[in-house]
């Protein structure tokens, strides 16, 4: 009998669930996350964190980054970093190559600090953090330090914090409350969709260069019983393939994703359209009811963030530029010209922005009219590409 990758035709393993960036499937959110990563890069933010439950894609979405960016930074990947100040500084040297700095938290962070100076002048340097809610809070406290260490023009370090939906609490504690005012990029990556997870399971099999047919059912089971959680699909489809290829079979069937959630012992996710309200009227107003005054709290509490520090201004365009498009990922708008202005808007890219007469080295004081909704605010000009 053939093994089990040859039966099917596989060059490697198409659920295996080690974080392999050729793998990479690339959903709305993960999109997002990898946008969010690439416009830290580019820009003067110092800080992303990516929220994500276990197995939703968080490790392998910095990887894929990585892959795309290397050679062009230096980074340094910490992982399980349950880590004292002192040995988080000692642990990132050693990432970079440095050793044998001494073991006091002056002596590391002065060498850090000199080593990033150096650095800086060439290329750009990332910090990585995986399973960060791991982190103490005096630990993160040192990491909001270490994002203050910048020359006139750029942050000498930037950091990304990946973590599991505990280190949003930690991180928006009163604890860490200077911490948290400095992080400005977030992103919660989500459960996939029905339908990206069956492309999901076909881009794996294709990507391994298997021959295997599935059967339609099987991807609504495996939605059903992964939660749309990419872990637990490798696992489920997995042990299916596994199934399939003990029947000889050389299509993954319904039955064989059944037995392959008996043995591991899942529980399928409520079906939506199983569920049914009581009919009771006066209830079911109270609840419209509520739910309408929340939305327009949640409108009113949006619209508010929007409207923060809002002017109406008299816009006197640059001598032949009226407008711009914002050319990165994302756009912090800020209520003054300076990274640690606070931030009372996001463009995203290809958004046209009116531009005013004012302007202060590279930052650019724009406009921006959405006919309900107008604002003004500083951006940073390398950002945009003008229109004549």
């Amino acid at each position: 009998m053939k093994g089990y990758l040859e039966f099917f035709g596989f060059k490697d393993d198409p659920f295996k669930i080690t974080p392999d960036p050729k793998y990479f499937y690339l959903t709305e959110t993960h999109e997002e996350a990898i946008g969010t990563l690439r416009y830290l890069v580019e820009s003067e933010e110092g800080f992303a964190v990516i929220i994500g439950e276990p197995g939703t894609g968080k490790t392998i979405t910095v990887r894929k980054f990585i892959d795309e960016i290397e050679g062009q930074i230096r980074y340094a990947y910490i992982l399980f970093p349950n880590l004292k100040p002192e040995e988080l500084f000692n642990t990132i040297l050693e990432d970079f190559g440095i050793r044998n700095v001494g073991q006091s938290k002056n002596a590391l962070f002065i060498a850090l600090r000199d080593y990033l100076i150096e650095i800086n002048k060439t290329t750009k340097v990332l910090l990585i953090i995986d399973e960060a809610q791991d982190l103490p809070v005096e630990t993160l406290e040192e990491l909001r330090l270490l994002s203050n260490l910048e020359t006139e023009d750029k942050k000498l370090l930037q950091i990304i914090l990946l973590g599991q939906p505990e280190l949003e609490e930690k991180i928006r504690s009163r604890h860490l409350e200077q911490l948290s005012q400095r992080i400005t990029l977030w992103v919660k990556l989500r459960h996939l969709k029905e339908e990206e997870v069956r492309d999901y399971i076909n881009f794996r099999i294709m990507t391994a260069g298997g021959n295997v047919k599935v059967e339609k059912k099987v991807y609504e089971l495996v939605y059903r019983y992964s939660d749309g959680i990419p872990r637990l699909i490798n696992t489920i489809m997995e042990r299916a393939l596994m199934t399939a290829y003990l029947d000889e079979s050389e299509e993954i069937k319904r039955e064989h994703v059944l037995r392959a959630v008996e043995v591991l012992n899942l529980k399928p996710r409520e079906s939506k359209k199983s569920l049914k309200l009581p009919i009771n009227l006066p209830l079911a107003s109270l609840y419209l009811s509520s739910l309408a005054l929340f939305l327009s709290g949640v409108f009113l509490y949006l619209g508010g963030y929007k409207r923060e520090g809002f002017k109406e201004v008299k816009v006197k365009p640059l001598r032949g530029v009226r407008y711009a498009r914002v050319r990165s990922y994302m756009l912090n708008v800020r209520d003054r010209p300076s990274r640690e202005g606070s931030i009372i808007y996001v463009l995203n890219r290809g958004e046209r922005v009116i531009l005013t007469n004012q302007r202060e080295g590279l930052w650019q004081k724009i406009y921006i009219d959405r006919g309900d909704f107008r604002i003004s605010g500083w951006v940073n000009l390398k950002y945009l590409d003008f229109e004549r």
